[in-house]
């Protein structure tokens, strides 16, 4: 879309606008690899291939996304579940960070999140308050580029500013943004970490849209079923109503959290109309 982008090289930045090749294709993420034609404001010629890329939030060649959470406000594990199916998708590493960890009800959710996640992501707890687990979420980015997402109110904002040492982004607030390859919408900005990374901060979302996945292949995507996929009956089962599934079977005896295969099931349920309608056939 026809915006105004901020693109730096690394020790400078420039205003940019697409050219109109590019504002007729379409948006222009944060994180992308841009060519950029310069006077005293640069033209955006092209987009490089993108390794990596996520919608909701919009963020290009990104090595992991760090899905936050905390015990308040509610989390919302089909998010999570989305989050997780994206990152697969794209071959992005995850780490789940549960924040404001001295709150009340907090070793509860570690307890659900340690059940539900732990072959699917790295997890950590922090509180920005009490000062815990920065340091160690802060050494395993390294110099990765990374995408914080969250729900709004979960502390991205505290994080990130605790990661930086120093109060960049708006606590409760959305501020302008700035980028690395070059620039992209208003709500994101990406800053540099102390160990030479780079941190895309986003603003919190209610809402999610998964990729466009076949849903005969959705269960690839659920690593924690794969023990128990080879006890179905059918090689092909989508874990959803065929007889002898071992999948169900591992719910039922508690060896696969009920919450995580009954969120699979709208998932696939979504999966299903969504793939139906990619062609645009209703």
């Amino acid at each position: 879309m026809g915006g105004v982008y901020t693109v730096s090289d690394g020790e400078n930045t420039l205003k940019c606008y697409p050219r109109g090749k590019l504002r007729r294709q379409g948006e222009i993420y944060i994180g992308d690899i841009v060519d950029v034609a310069s006077d005293k404001e640069g033209i955006i010629e092209s987009v490089h291939p993108r390794k990596s890329c996520l919608i909701r939030p919009y963020v290009a060649n990104i090595d992991a996304v760090i899905i936050v959470i905390a015990p308040v406000p509610k989390p919302d594990f089909t998010l999570v579940d989305k989050m997780l199916i994206g990152a697969l998708e794209q071959g992005i590493e995850a780490f789940i960070v549960i924040n404001k960890c001295e709150l009340d009800g907090a070793q509860e959710l570690a307890a659900c999140v340690c059940s539900d996640y732990k072959d699917q992501a790295e997890i950590f707890l922090t509180s920005v308050d009490e000062g815990k687990g920065i340091d160690k979420l802060c050494r395993r980015i390294g110099d990765m580029f990374v995408c914080m997402a969250g729900q709004s109110g979960v502390g991205k904002s505290s994080i990130l500013n605790a990661l930086l040492g120093e109060d960049k982004c708006a606590i409760g607030d959305i501020s302008i943004k700035s980028a690395r390859g070059r620039h992209t919408t208003r709500h994101i900005e990406i800053f540099k970490s102390a160990y030479g990374g780079q941190i895309a901060d986003t603003c919190g979302f209610s809402m999610l849209e998964m990729p466009t996945i076949d849903p005969a292949v959705l269960r690839e995507y659920y690593p924690d079923f794969e023990e128990f996929a080879g006890q179905c009956r059918y090689r092909d089962c989508r874990h959803d109503a065929e007889e002898e599934c071992g999948v169900r079977r591992a719910v039922q005896e508690g060896k696969l959290s009920a919450n995580r295969y009954e969120r699979y099931l709208k998932l696939y349920k979504d999966a299903s109309v969504k793939w139906s309608k990619r062609y645009g056939n209703n």
